[in-house]
Formats: C-alpha cells, structure tokens, sequence
C-alpha cells in the first residue's frame, strides 16, 4: 500500500493556506503534552478510532499524521483508510522530521488557545490587576464584583473569597443583573490567564462602560500572593436579564457582528451541514442548556470552553462553525467574534434550540466495536498463569489494581508484547478501547485469546483478597499523564510559577507566521 508521505516544510505551509486541515499527533498524552507543534491536535494511538470520527466529520479532509518515528503512523494510516478517510498524509520521519527543519515544539496543552490569549492581552492592553491589588481594594470595601469565568466544577475547587462562578460567554448576558452602578468595578478571574483576559476583554469589546480588569494569573496568583483561596463555593450567577433587557443586548450584538460574522438561518445552516467539501461543526454555546431535554446530537461546550481549549473540540483548521444559544445571540455572537479572530469561518444561527435540534448532522460514524470476550472478578482464582494488563487511566491504577497486574495500554502493547505469550486478561473501565487492542492482536494472530475484565467498583469491594491498594508513584512510564506542571493547583509554588511563565512565554516561541496565523 502506498504511503503519502510528506515533508515537515509541506505541512509548515499547509497550516498558512487557505485549506482545511487536521494535524494529528498519535503519540501518547505525555509525548504531546512534552512538545508538539503548535497547530496540531492530539488524538492518541490508545483511542484513535474512537474519537478520530467526532473530531473530524468530514471524510474529505486534508490530513496529516505524525508519530515518534515508530511505525505507529503507518498503522493508523490503514486504520483510517479503513474508516473512509482518503486524504491522508504522513509527516516524514515524524517529530524528528519536525524538529530537523528547526520548527518550535510547544509544551503543554491547548496551546492555540493559551497563545491567542496572551496575543489578545498584547493587542488590546487589556486591563489588568494584581492579587494584592484586589485583596486591598476587598479590604477597603470598594465596590467590586469578581466574576469566575470558569465552569463550576473548577469554580467549586477553588475560588477567590467573594468571587461568583459566571462562566465567560455568560458575562456580557448575564451582568447587568448584578451591577449596582457604573462606578461597579468588574474583576474577571480563572486559574491562571487565558480566560481571565479573554473574559475581560469580552466585555470591554461588547462595549460596558464599567472598569473591567482581568485578575492577573488568576488563583495561581493569588496562592503565589500568599492569599488564602476558597474551596468547595457554590456562588453561581444564574439570573436570566428580562425580555426588554435581551431585545437590547441583541441589539447591540447584531451591531458588533455586522460584517464581521454572518447570521444565519437553519436553512442556511444546513447546507453548510450538507456540503462535502467542507467540515462544519456545531455547537449549544449556552452553559446551563437544561440537561433533561439534551440536544442529543448537538453538542453542548459552553462558549468559554470553546475559546480556551478550541482544539479538544475542533480537529479541524480554518473549518466552518455554527454557534448557538437560546436566540438572545449575545453568546454564540461573542464566542464567535474570537473563534473567527483565531482563522475559524464562525455563523450564529438565529433560531430557537427546538428548531435547531431538527438539523440533520451527516456524522457517519464507521468505527464499531467487536465483541469481546467479558469475564467476571472471580473467574480470575482458576485464570492462575495468564498475565494481567490494566488499560484503564494510570492515575485509577496508581490508586489500586487487581494484585500483580501490570499497567499498559495499546501503544505498549503494540510495541512490546513479547511473542510467545498468546493469552491474556485485560482489565479496563471502557469497553471500546480495550476492543481496539483485542483487534490489534488477534489480526496479528485470529488464535489470541484475550479475556476482559470491565473494572466494577461494587465487584472490587466484595473480593479485596485480589485488590492491592498501595499508592503507586506516577512516574514517566504512565505514557497517558499529563505532566506538564500537573502540581500547579495542589499546593505546588514551583509548579504554579512555572506554568504562568510558560503561558506569558508563548508568544516567544512562535514564528512570524504561527502568529499570522490569528487574524
């Protein structure tokens, strides 16, 4: 079978043209999260099959692959041929081949959208103040609001005192519920930047006439100010503005999307659904869209979310996506202003969620599972010989693991299983991914057998005879951690210091045309 392989210069000036683009990093979490180039996105070799076709819906893309130089690019060729994907290519030598043309790789992840951030802050001067700053202006009474632009499960982990969880796209919706005043000092915080001086500057941008600052590095600034954060709030602004209210915010968001986003209808939005040759995602940007009635197939990333991490959401560079929230616009409109400032063809949809829920999402999903072959916890008394692999997060297994199992995953497996065992238990909490390497092996040999065990927490308390639960250190051989200042937010100063100077030193690191790149 033939492979395209093409060279890393080709693909540096496929990101700056005008086509779409996936650029996938296979490698493990560790191995992205250790340095990657910047536009690419990370869909592990562990999970591939699974997540490709929700990432990347559209058949015809341009794509291109890159590994460690393994080989392992060349099997998820196959695999996404297998798929129905046909235009896909593979990064020569892989990120050595990278490297050798001298381009940066980047630490960390989401890391188009940490760069935009800190380019936005550059841009726009965006206000800023400094933890001691506010701790004093709380002391002094001023009349302040702080507002958490982060979702409420990170809000509810840690808080500024005083702070109220309104998660960003929500800002400008929701604010002038809770203003006394235009003297109303507004402070916008999240962990560490990227929200914070986005959140800030979505207000400033939708025209507030109050002074909005955004909190320098966020609560890692505030524990590294040796401050004292709050744990565990439930402070959550969910006051809806009244109709006259929404008539006038629409107003002014119809305004600012003039020329800049197109509004469009569902008719519209389903041609641009239809169309082959483009990828076209859409998305519910509102943050409490109400969970009983899910839009089942539209997904719900509240527009926030949607800024900060762009690439866990959208596999696709300059594709098309359509935004939207319960018709006030205000959301979807300001989510959209960014993500087209970051090379997206960005639409707002002016139609309610009923209507949008009849929109016909082409998605043909291709990967399914095979069976597999479950047995139960106690099985493994007789199973007494036949090695043990833990495929689920290593983090769970750290914690603990049926006795003298080993932990793996798929790409281990691919590359070490030794040849002459032809029989092992898998013990895994998704079914899917432990199907992927029962695949794996047994196309290597139709005679493997391989047994899963689906981890059951109520199972695991009645035989603790085979459970060990000494904690076992996290180190580097757990290729799907997260490494990269993972300590930031337990206590960790070096960890938190050094993660808020790798946000400020992006912009650094990009070339002249990585920075192009943002319009």
């Amino acid at each position: 079978m033939m492979k395209n392989f093409v060279e890393a210069k080709t693909v540096k000036s496929w990101i700056s043209d005008d086509k779409e683009l996936a650029f996938i990093d296979i490698r493990e979490t560790t191995q992205h999260t250790a340095g990657h180039p910047l536009f690419s996105i990370s869909i592990p070799f562990s999970e591939f099959e699974i997540n490709v076709e929700k990432l990347l819906p559209n058949k015809n893309v341009r794509i291109v692959l890159f590994d460690n130089n393994d080989g392992i690019s060349e099997i998820i060729y196959k695999q996404a041929k297998n798929l129905k994907y046909i235009n896909i290519f593979i990064l020569k030598n892989g990120i050595d081949g990278w490297k050798k043309s001298n381009f940066h790789l980047f630490d960390g992840i989401n890391v188009p959208s940490k760069s935009f951030g800190e380019l936005v802050e550059q841009k726009y001067n965006t206000p800023s103040i400094t933890a001691s700053q506010l701790s004093k202006k709380q002391k002094e009474k001023k009349d302040i609001i702080i507002l958490d632009g982060r979702p409420f499960d990170e809000y509810n982990k840690m808080s500024i005192p005083g702070s109220v969880c309104c998660p960003n796209a929500e800002i400008p919706f929701r604010i002038s519920e809770i203003i006394k005043s235009s003297n109303t000092e507004i402070i916008i915080n999240c962990a560490g930047r990227t929200r914070s001086i986005i959140g800030a500057q979505t207000l400033i941008n939708f025209g507030i006439k109050n002074k909005v600052f955004a909190l320098e590095n966020g609560t890692q600034g505030w524990f590294l100010a040796n401050l004292k954060l709050d744990h565990r709030k439930t402070k959550f602004l969910n006051k809806t503005p009244k109709n006259e209210k929404i008539y006038e915010l629409r107003e002014k968001i119809v305004n600012l999307l003039e020329n800049k986003v197109e509004i469009i209808d569902f008719n519209q939005a389903q041609k641009l659904i239809k169309d082959k040759n483009i990828t076209t995602y859409v998305f519910d940007v509102r943050t409490n869209s109400n969970q009983k009635n899910k839009l089942s197939k539209l997904r719900n990333v509240p527009g926030g979310q949607l800024v900060q991490a762009t690439d866990k959401y959208i596999g696709v560079l300059k594709s098309h996506v359509i935004l939207f929230d319960d018709g006030d616009l205000v959301r979807a409109g300001m989510t959209a202003l960014w993500l087209k400032k970051m090379n997206y063809h960005c639409y707002v949809i002016n139609e309610s969620p009923k209507k949008i829920k009849n929109l016909n999402l082409i998605h043909n999903i291709n990967f399914k599972t095979n069976p597999i072959n479950l047995i139960k916890l106690e099985n493994l008394k007789t199973l007494k010989n036949i090695p043990i692999f833990d495929i689920r997060n290593s983090v769970d297994y750290c914690k603990k693991r049926i006795k003298k199992s080993v932990w793996t995953n798929r790409l281990i497996i691919t590359n070490e299983m030794p040849h002459n065992v032809k029989s092992i238990i898998l013990v895994g909490n998704d079914l899917p991914k432990a199907s992927l390497i029962v695949n794996d092996l047994q196309e290597k040999d139709p005679e493997y057998v391989v047994q899963v065990y689906h981890w059951n927490e109520r199972d695991v308390e009645n035989y603790l005879d085979y459970i060990d639960t000494k904690e076992v250190e996290l180190d580097e051989k757990f290729i799907d951690f997260n490494f990269h200042t993972y300590l930031r937010h337990q206590g960790n100063k070096k960890h938190a210091k050094n993660y808020l100077k790798w946000e400020t030193d992006l912009i650094k690191k990009m070339d002249e045309e990585e920075r192009g790149y943002f319009r």
